[in-house]
């Protein structure tokens, strides 16, 4: 494992509980975001936050984070210490079923690419 100050990690998904893990943790590591929408992306990259929370806004306008924001998971999952899967689980109240399948795409392709990493699910799951 590499020292506290160069672990790495991917967070998949930028809604509030991915943004807010990211922005936290790139206070102190490095920390790719990953996303599936473009426009989100290319915001964190400009450092303008994709959602309305205030202190997200705030670090990113005002602090030195070492967060970098791509869509591609494959790359950013292959070389993280750590990946936190924060994937929308949209839940079905007629099915009363939490939609998975984002969550386990993101741990298929961790597997795939960098099985050593460990995994810690944000995602609400029942």
């Amino acid at each position: 494992m590499r020292q506290f100050k160069d672990i790495r990690i991917a967070v998949a998904g930028t809604g509030y509980v991915g943004l807010s893990i990211a922005t936290l943790l790139s206070q102190h590591h490095h920390v790719t975001a990953v996303d599936v929408v473009p426009e989100k992306v290319e915001k964190l990259n400009r450092h303008v936050s994709p959602i309305q929370d205030d202190y997200i806004e705030k670090y990113l306008a005002e602090k030195p984070l070492n967060l970098y924001a791509t869509l591609n998971g494959r790359a950013a999952y292959a070389y993280a210490d750590f990946v936190v899967i924060a994937a929308p689980t949209n839940y079905d109240p007629v099915k009363n079923y939490f939609d998975t399948s984002h969550v386990e795409e993101v741990i298929d392709l961790v597997l795939e690419v960098n099985p050593q990493a460990v995994m810690v699910i944000k995602s609400t799951i029942p």
